[in-house]
């Protein structure tokens, strides 16, 4: 802050001295001088302060990079960048304000014209693209534009009375690049709307196909539920077939004692 400070007493006595010189002589002006030395540093925010408080008073400020010489003859010993500031005097500061308000309303105009320009132009585009499509539907048919209604309303480009005296002039490259516009609309048209029914069919497909996948999953299961239960079923025949032939082993391999005795005997 009193760098700041700093800056704008030496601002204010470069005022005084322009405002001493006389404001007859145009020669003078505009004046530049080197107003704030590398010593006076300023920060970012400082400097964007001053040169605001700069500008209201009708004058200019820049900044550039201080040179070696100027650095080391400002004592300041800081690693970062110093800045020297030029502040240039347009006109005599008595007539400032009047030169910034004359500034500000040929700014004003000029914005204004560039404005009536651009919307100038916009309608006569506006116009230009309803008169080709007018054109194309009168050879074509209307069946294959169907684009002309979408320029008649030109947005905020409204129309005046001079409008209706333009001549608006049609050429066959107008009227090609017209159909190519409207051939590429029909092609986007058809693209979306096949992918629409592609997407549609997609899914309607996937679907039977899962409720068929799903049938086939039942009818599999029951077949194999099936195949188990006959399994199972042999399997029981089996074990009853094996159980009745070891018993039927064990009584053939059984002898009783007086069977055994007779044999000897004989």
């Amino acid at each position: 802050m009193r760098r700041e400070r700093i800056a704008d007493g030496k601002f204010d006595e470069f005022l005084k001295r322009c405002s001493a010189l006389d404001m007859n002589d145009k020669s003078i002006f505009p004046l530049t001088e080197e107003v704030v030395d590398a010593g006076t540093h300023l920060t970012d925010a400082c400097w964007k302060t001053f040169r605001k408080r700069v500008e209201n008073k009708g004058c200019k400020a820049k900044r550039r990079l201080a040179t070696f010489e100027e650095r080391r003859a400002s004592g300041d010993t800081r690693k970062g960048k110093l800045y020297v500031i030029t502040i240039t005097c347009p006109v005599h500061p008595s007539k400032a304000k009047e030169d910034k308000a004359n500034k500000e309303a040929a700014a004003a105009a000029r914005k204004k014209k560039a404005e009536e320009t651009a919307e100038r132009k916009a309608r006569l585009a506006a116009m230009h693209k309803e008169k080709v499509s007018e054109t194309y539907a009168k050879i074509i048919g209307d069946e294959h534009d169907d684009s002309n209604n979408q320029h008649k309303t030109p947005g905020k480009a409204k129309a005046t009375m001079m409008d209706s005296f333009v001549n608006v002039k049609i050429t066959s490259a107008d009227l090609l690049q017209h159909a190519m516009a409207v051939h590429s609309k029909r092609q986007n048209e058809i693209r979306l709307a096949n992918q629409a029914e592609e997407r549609k069919l997609m899914s309607e497909l996937t679907k039977k196909h899962e409720e068929e996948k799903q049938e086939l999953r039942r009818e599999m299961k029951s077949k194999e539920e099936k195949m188990i239960s006959a399994a199972k079923v042999d399997y029981e025949e089996v074990k009853e077939k094996i159980e009745k032939a070891s018993a039927d082993k064990s009584k053939r391999n059984f002898v009783t004692p007086s069977a055994s005795a007779k044999k000897q005997k004989k």
